[in-house]
């Protein structure tokens, strides 16, 4: 959620760019000039023109630090085997959202750039108004492509015209937060691993007791670091769950998070850890997007609260700058309500990409997608041999990121990916190597282990991100700006903010139209079925 002005601003520059689009004669309509539009574009493109190099725009989020420099050697052998010129421009994801919008309240339109799509209502209105382009010629002319994506998600993202204007970018959505911790301390300090919220609690007492400098526990660089922790408190974070007391599997009522009893319970639980120094001061605070990894890598912390993902580079790394610690990851918790801790599952994709309307080459881009999903899908999985990964016993085994020459490294390679296709999404050979390659292969059992012990209990987004309510989309982002905002993201780290406000926010912000949000949702999706992953 924004400011006011912001979210006023970007508003109405969006707000122009639409009018330009509904006054342009050839994009205006898009169900009326959609097919004329691919196909003119795919034939002109497409005659005679496959030895011709792809030139294309293209914005992207990183999820690292933007250290993404262009020239780079894995740049230049990509677009080599691609036959392509690809202008990258990327923005760390903490700042895409907001900076992206502004590119296209601008008028200039990136020729392909990343989105989330139509479940985000002003993306629907846009791609309603004929700003991108209509795919799916291109999808039965590139096979490879609709077969990267379910076709329940293909399903989902069809209008009521049967156009595709979006690529979604497809995930595994079962991926858990582990909480890595300093295994080698608990056992010198005679700590038995946790098993509940409250056995955690006493543990990082014990360890700030013995080592005012050690940090007890820290995160992540957003709330999501502790996402182990929230599932502990038995509510569906940044989403729509049951309404407290209802029924999980089952429930009458949806709500967004930040109406559940057991969110409240979980911030405030947070604070007291704060106040009590055994949560990093500087969780939710510190503008470096991975302070908390270096942390723990560097030995100033005890517990780290971080997508499974890092694993091989959290062990790896610790493992050289401190040969004698010793890492676990720690269990599912039982809260202190009794909830089961285990995983908030992501959606089925996470963001995905939008081709402009009047980009001049739209073959161009789809050609250099296939090649990534036929010809070049060994590159883009594994890169370079010698440069990031190496061949043992005939396998492919990728090079840990310290083992990496400069060109090589993530920040290099992450701003060049597009898609990667649904039946890779976990992939357990390649993670398994990802372990091997970093030179902890010996901890990929464990990490396996946990990760199906999370995924045995699932909070995941009851609500459908299709299903839009009237009030919300008009007046949703104000009104949470205006009464929620200041206490909910400073509950945690502002002492001032208490739960007497913190729910004086909450009734006046219901009052205001937030029940009539609720309402509606609840009104028009008719089925509230827990999903099944």
């Amino acid at each position: 959620m924004r400011k006011r002005g912001t979210i006023l601003l970007v508003l109405t520059m969006i707000a122009t760019m639409l009018a330009a689009c509904s006054g342009n004669k050839e994009n205006g309509k898009a169900s009326e000039s959609s097919s004329a539009q691919g196909g003119s574009q795919t034939a002109s493109a497409s005659a005679g023109s496959k030895e011709e190099t792809a030139k294309f725009s293209y914005v992207r989020p990183v999820w690292g630090a933007a250290t993404y420099t262009k020239g780079g050697a894995y740049e230049k052998e990509m677009f080599e085997k691609a036959n392509a010129k690809i202008d990258v421009q990327i923005i760390p994801v903490t700042e895409y959202d907001q900076k992206i919008m502004t590119v296209i309240a601008s008028g200039d339109i990136p020729d392909v750039f990343w989105a989330a799509g139509p479940t985000d209502k002003k993306f629907k209105d846009m791609q309603d108004q004929g700003a991108f382009l209509r795919i799916n010629e291109y999808l039965d002319k590139y096979p490879a492509i609709k077969e990267a994506v379910p076709q329940s998600v293909w399903d989902t993202l069809t209008d009521d015209k049967g156009n595709i204007y979006f690529i979604p970018n497809v995930s595994n959505p079962l991926i858990p937060i582990f909480m890595y911790y300093r295994q080698d301390i608990f056992e010198k300090l005679g700590i038995p691993e946790p098993k509940t919220v409250k056995e955690l609690e006493d543990a990082l007492a014990k360890i700030k007791q013995s080592d005012a400098k050690m940090i007890p526990l820290t995160a992540q660089d957003t709330i999501w670091g502790l996402g182990a922790l929230s599932t502990s408190f038995g509510f569906t974070h940044f989403g729509w769950g049951p309404a407290t007391g209802e029924d999980k599997e089952n429930p009458n009522t949806i709500v967004p998070f930040y109406l559940t009893k057991e969110m409240k319970e979980y911030y405030f639980y947070l604070k007291d850890l704060r106040a009590k120094g055994l949560l990093d001061k500087e969780f939710l605070m510190a503008k470096n997007w991975d302070h908390a990894k270096q942390k723990f890598t560097s030995g100033q912390a005890a517990v780290l609260g971080i997508n499974w993902g890092y694993g091989p580079e959290i062990y790896s790394t610790l493992k050289k700058t401190h040969p004698e610690a010793k890492i676990g990851v720690l269990p599912p918790l039982e809260g202190p309500d009794g909830a089961m801790g285990g995983i908030r599952p992501f959606g089925a994709w996470d963001r995905g990409m939008y081709v402009n309307a009047k980009m001049s080459d739209p073959d161009g881009f789809f050609r250099v997608l296939n090649w990534t999903l036929t010809e070049g899908s060994d590159f883009r999985r594994y890169g370079v041999e010698g440069k990031t990964y190496n061949v043992v016993d005939g396998k492919k085994v990728l090079l840990g990121e310290d083992e990496k020459e400069a060109d090589y490294k993530t920040g290099q390679i992450e701003p060049l990916k597009f898609l990667q296709p649904m039946s890779e999404a976990l992939d357990w050979d390649t993670i398994e190597a990802t372990y091997e390659g970093s030179g902890v292969g010996d901890a990929f059992a464990d990490a396996k282990a946990k990760f199906e012990a999370y995924n045995a209990v699932q909070y995941p987004e009851y609500r459908n991100p299709t299903v839009f309510s009237p009030l919300e989309v008009e007046q949703g982002a104000q009104l949470y700006t205006d009464y929620l905002q200041s206490v909910i993201d400073g509950a945690i780290i502002n002492d001032k903010v208490t739960e007497q406000e913190w729910d004086t926010a909450i009734d006046k912000y219901l009052k205001a139209g937030g029940q009539k949000i609720v309402d509606e949702v609840n009104e028009l999706q008719k089925n509230k079925t827990k999903p099944k992953y």
